[in-house]
């Protein structure tokens, strides 16, 4: 199997486990809905439930999943002929994001905060969205040519992995002694003491 086989297969497994987190997730969010004890009881001061609370929790994790999966698209990943695909599908997954956050968040804020600052609410999620969609309009429509070619056929999608920009600043990364990659700022190497070149 080639190279763009691996990582299209490695890719399709990635996509599988998030969409096999996020049912579990789901799915537990479901069934604590049918915990009575949590429903009844009120969490702190509050008009919310201790149920209210921990669905947030959940929805937490799973917006984290979907942000590190589009973060992660756009890193590892990189369609030939087509550089731009994977930050497209990052921003594509992050708007989605928000809009889930909103969805999700707004049950808990609408308890929480008063009728002006639901508003408040309302303005800064629409903003944060308005922000993303923006960006995501930007690249699909400097891109528009790319992404018809890619509907259309004209463009494989062939996957490699994304080109290091500056090849030489890896090599200086690593350890002349001993080989460990050195962080950005370090003097010396942690594993050996030898001087950062």
């Amino acid at each position: 199997m080639n190279k763009s086989g691996v990582l299209s297969q490695d890719l399709g497994m990635r996509v599988v486990k998030l969409c096999i987190i996020i049912g579990v997730l789901f799915l537990f969010r479901y069934l604590i809905g049918y915990i009575k004890v949590f429903d009844e009881t009120r969490f702190l001061d509050t008009r919310l439930t201790v149920l209210d609370i921990v669905i947030a929790i959940v929805n937490a994790v799973i917006l984290i999943f979907l942000i590190k999966f589009g973060v992660y698209l756009s890193k590892h990943y990189e369609i030939v002929n087509f550089p731009k695909a994977m930050v497209i599908a990052k921003w594509t997954v992050i708007l989605i994001a928000a809009i889930v956050a909103y969805q999700t968040y707004y049950h808990i804020a609408r308890h929480l905060l008063r009728r002006h600052d639901i508003d408040a609410y309302n303005v800064a999620f629409l903003c944060v969205t308005l922000l993303v969609l923006v960006r995501l309009g930007v690249l699909i429509f400097s891109n528009m040519e790319k992404i018809t070619d890619l509907f259309t056929g004209k463009i494989k999608p062939v996957l490699i992995e994304p080109a290091l920009e500056h090849p030489e600043a890896q090599e200086s990364a690593k350890c002349k002694s001993c080989g460990k990659l050195l962080d950005a700022d370090s003097a010396f190497c942690s594993k050996c003491g030898a001087k950062a070149a």
